[in-house]
């Protein structure tokens, strides 16, 4: 079994990933078709509460996006220094959130009626 998110592989009976609470998939989709270099930051947070809402809105609306650094939130403490670096608020650890540039638009309107997520937005 694979997570479609993160990609890794888990043992049969496990249904859930563990690290980003979704179902597994016997099979992995195809690899994005877009490079990280090609992508556009519509968040930053280190507020490991909000990723999980975040990645919820744009999976329903269908919108590719790759998480950079919230593996090192969930494993690191959360202090001045880190795999993250410091944030742009100076709170340590940090994730970003990116999108194709040609749904950056509708990403950051989809983002922008969260509470969770006002401030988070670049």
């Amino acid at each position: 079994m694979y997570c479609p998110e993160c990609r890794a592989e888990f043992r049969d009976e496990i249904i859930v990933c563990p690290d980003c609470d979704v179902h597994l998939v016997p099979e992995l989709p195809p690899e994005p078709k877009f490079t990280e270099d090609e992508l556009v930051r519509v968040l930053e947070t280190a507020d490991v509460a909000v990723l999980p809402v975040v990645k919820s809105v744009l999976r329903a609306a269908e919108i590719p996006f790759v998480v950079q650094g919230d593996e090192a939130m969930g494993v690191l403490p959360v202090g001045k220094v880190g795999l993250g670096g410091l944030t742009s608020r100076g709170h340590g650890l940090s994730a970003a959130i990116l999108v194709p540039p040609d749904r950056e638009e509708e990403a950051r309107a989809l983002l922008t009626e969260l509470p969770e997520v006002e401030d988070k937005i670049p």
